[in-house]
């Protein structure tokens, strides 16, 4: 007779079966939904509660002209070459929304973490350059100066739509050292490193040239659910650090420009700056020049460049006056040794003070600044 194979047997001693068990099991699921519940509540009722509408006739105005009137059946600010600032609140990670109209060309955007009237934050949208490079524009004031000709490209502009004669939401939200910039539902700017550093700081609107505001809304934020922006980088053979005359040793911005702004206030003009390099033969090296307003360049005592880059409309980007590289070399036939570059850098419009040079070499040696 064949033998049968026994059944497996099992060790269910581990196992509670018990309708205490079960019942422990269903509530620790309730507990999780529950919970799960509860926490979208609350997320929701802090979102509301966060929001915050300003009552524009609270704002604290410096500016050339203001008045409180209606635009196109909507209540608004009028506000003309000027800021004005919220009082009694300061923020740190939020978000700021407006509507913004104009009637012609104009800069009109939010300032924010502002320190003082001289030092904040700003970005603007610029109906007169829609669906251009520079219709959104990141433009830290530092010392009382904007510095827009200092900071260019996909790092601190974007492009948008900005319409004219007609409302448009603009909105910046910023947490930590990074902020978002956008014209309604589009794409917007991403600026992944703010030049200011970080702190709470007031907030308000800022525009030069006319301009209407309304609807002021700000919110608290602890994330910002947006893809990396375009990160600065210098260009290749940047001259990292100056001495500056006054200052000592003063480092270059990520993008590479030498941001004077940050340095003086509008009472200084002008300013001298000296690097040495090292060749360790002799050999040809080549200068590339960007700069913002008037520059004496000199190689070993030597002038070897001098010009004035200013803004002067909007026939083309070289019109902008940005301190950005020309792609005219200067070239010049140097021995074995240390050389040493100089500049006069002088300022006449309070759009951004600075300067960026490459130097390219074989065997280039940069010793530190001294």
């Amino acid at each position: 007779m064949a033998s049968r194979t026994p059944k497996p047997t099992y060790n269910t001693d581990h196992i509670d079966c018990s309708w205490a068990a079960a019942t422990r099991r269903r509530t620790s699921l309730f507990s999780v939904f529950h919970a799960r519940v509860v926490r979208a509540a609350i997320k929701k009722f802090r979102a509301a509660m966060k929001s915050q509408t300003i009552d524009l006739h609270e704002l604290q105005i410096d500016a050339q002209n203001h008045a409180h009137t209606t635009w196109q059946g909507t209540p608004a600010l009028y506000l003309e070459n000027g800021l004005a600032t919220v009082p009694n609140i300061e923020l740190d990670n939020s978000e700021i929304e407006v509507l913004i109209a104009a009637e012609g060309p104009a800069y009109p955007g939010i300032v924010f973490r502002q320190a003082d009237n001289h030092n904040y934050e700003l970005a603007y949208a610029v109906p007169h350059c829609s669906g251009l490079s520079d219709a959104i524009q990141y433009d830290p004031v530092l010392n009382g100066s904007n510095t827009w000709q200092l900071y260019y490209g996909d790092s601190y502009q974007g492009i948008a739509d900005v319409p004219m004669n007609s409302w448009f939401t603009f909105k910046v939200a910023f947490l930590n050292r990074r902020s978002v910039i956008s014209v309604g539902d589009q794409s917007p700017l991403v600026v992944e490193k703010l030049v200011h550093p970080f702190r709470a700081g007031q907030f308000g609107l800022w525009t030069f040239q006319p301009a209407y505001f309304s609807d002021l809304q700000i919110r608290s934020i602890d994330i910002l659910d947006q893809p990396a922006g375009q990160p600065a980088h210098a260009p290749e053979g940047a001259v990292d650090a100056w001495h500056v005359k006054g200052c000592g040793v003063v480092h270059c911005e990520p993008n590479g420009v030498l941001n004077l702004n940050r340095l003086f206030p509008p009472s200084i003009e002008e300013v001298h700056l000296v690097r040495s390099f090292e060749l360790s033969s002799a050999c040809q090296v080549n200068f590339n020049l960007g700069y913002s307003d008037t520059l004496s360049f000199k190689l070993d005592g030597e002038l070897i460049h001098e010009g004035e880059n200013t803004f002067s409309g909007f026939a083309d980007r070289a019109a902008r006056g940005y301190a950005e590289l020309s792609g005219e070399l200067v070239s010049c036939e140097l021995g074995a040794g240390v050389h040493r570059i100089s500049a006069d850098l002088s300022v006449s419009e309070g759009f951004g003070w600075g300067l960026v040079v490459t130097v390219h070499a074989p065997g280039l040696i940069w010793p530190s600044v001294e």
